[in-house]
């Protein structure tokens, strides 16, 4: 079976690791880079000159969200690879740091303090868990089940609301009608038996898309070639890529952003449905950028956290500080600030998915059209949760039916299987 694959992030490049010992594969990436979220910046550090590797989109995964991550990379060769990052979060609210205990607010803006953030993160944090527990309907926003917590409605906003807005690239306001599910996933309380505390790969965590692509042999992986159209010729399905080239191919995967997908398959005959489905799909825009000047930092340096929240506006965005011998560097969210970064090393953009309940119902709907005239999706297409190990775990999904067989599938179950008993 030759088998056609839209996108070359996580989900793709896994859907072709794991299909090309069963069948022959075709990858085709708009982006001239392969890895889609996965992307890192490599710049040499000022002492040494070597390059350091920074992630502006994946920057980490918590070990006890990483089953299939984990596996992958084992099985990949790098299981020693993942590097342990400090957790320490700080919070600014218009540049200035959160006072420590009761603050009234001068202003007569009531900012929240730091304990009222850590116990409303905390509170967060069991409440997310146990809706899990009692799968709690994925169509249930946020606010529904926040409003009612006894906190003060700045302390939702500024401590709760603030952090899906950062996740999502959203207002603080918008973030209350996200799924509750989808949100908690993120920072409900795994346990206490479970290891809590966050990794990344040595070398960035784009270096698992560039593994999967170097043990993909027989698969054709094609970066700067969009696909343009899917349709059917002569009873078989034809990809059309931005060059021009036409690819005849037994079944289609879309590991597309969902606006993408719906015109990719805009010529198929009788997709109106799975169309008006991929409509339902929001996004935003977020703009991340590597600069050497800690702007978005309080002035002194023992206030400074590895993660640091700025409330700005309505918006809540992040900057993550990285220290190397050569001097520091900062990750940060630049999207709605008010001023750039006077020296920016390195920036991207990404369209990320809104998790919101029309979009988690339209999801559902989704999935029961897997495989329906050779198509299937991977990626955030069919995740209701957008993080590595559900992308990845998508991919798996899409070999079970398309290569049953294939050996690296049958390992990988086995160890995933394992690794949970």
């Amino acid at each position: 079976m030759k088998v056609g694959i839209a996108g070359a992030g996580a989900a793709g490049l896994a859907t072709a690791w794991l299909l090309e010992e069963t069948h022959d594969t075709l990858v085709l990436e708009a982006r001239d880079s392969i890895g889609g979220n996965l992307r890192s910046a490599h710049l040499p550090d000022g002492d040494t000159g070597s390059p350091a590797a920074l992630d502006l989109g994946v920057q980490e995964v918590p070990r006890h969200l990483t089953a299939v991550a984990g596996e992958i990379a084992k099985a990949l060769g790098m299981e020693g690879h993942w590097e342990q990052l400090p957790s320490e979060r700080a919070v600014v609210c218009d540049g200035t740091p959160l006072a420590r205990s009761s603050d009234n607010g001068s202003s007569g803006a009531l900012r929240v303090t730091e304990d009222e953030t850590l116990a409303a993160q905390e509170l967060l944090a069991s409440q997310a868990a146990e809706w899990a527990r009692k799968d709690i309907a994925w169509t249930v926003p946020l606010a529904e089940l926040v409003e009612p917590w006894d906190l003060p409605e700045h302390v939702r906003d500024q401590a709760v609301y603030a952090l899906p807005a950062s996740l999502f690239g959203c207002t603080r306001s918008d973030a209350r009608g996200l799924s509750a599910r989808a949100v908690g996933a993120f920072y409900a309380d795994p346990g206490p038996d479970a290891d809590a505390r966050t990794y990344r790969l040595r070398g960035g965590m784009q270096a698992l898309a560039w593994q999967l692509a170097r043990q993909c042999r027989s698969a054709r992986i094609v970066p700067g070639t969009a696909v343009r159209r899917v349709r059917r010729v002569n009873g078989r399905l034809e990809m059309t890529d931005s060059a021009g080239g036409r690819h005849p191919v037994d079944a289609v995967v879309l590991a597309l952003p969902a606006e993408d997908a719906r015109g990719v398959v805009g010529p198929l005959g009788g997709t109106g449905t799975l169309r008006r489905l991929l409509g339902a799909y929001d996004y935003n825009d977020l703009v991340y950028g590597v600069h050497s000047d800690p702007c978005y930092l309080p002035a002194a340096r023992d206030r400074w956290a590895p993660t640091t929240l700025s409330l700005h506006g309505g918006w809540a965005e992040t900057t993550t500080w990285r220290e190397r011998s050569g001097g520091d560097v900062f990750v940060s969210q630049l999207t709605h600030r008010a001023e750039p970064p006077r020296c920016v090393l390195a920036s991207t953009a990404f369209r990320t998915l809104l998790p919101t309940p029309a979009m988690l119902t339209a999801q559902a709907e989704l999935l029961g059209l897997q495989g329906e005239g050779g198509l299937y999706f991977a990626g955030h297409l069919t995740a209701p949760v957008d993080d590595l190990d559900s992308v990845l775990g998508s991919a798996v999904a899409v070999a079970r039916h398309l290569a049953p067989d294939s050996p690296r599938l049958s390992a990988l179950v086995r160890a995933i299987g394992e690794e949970k008993r």
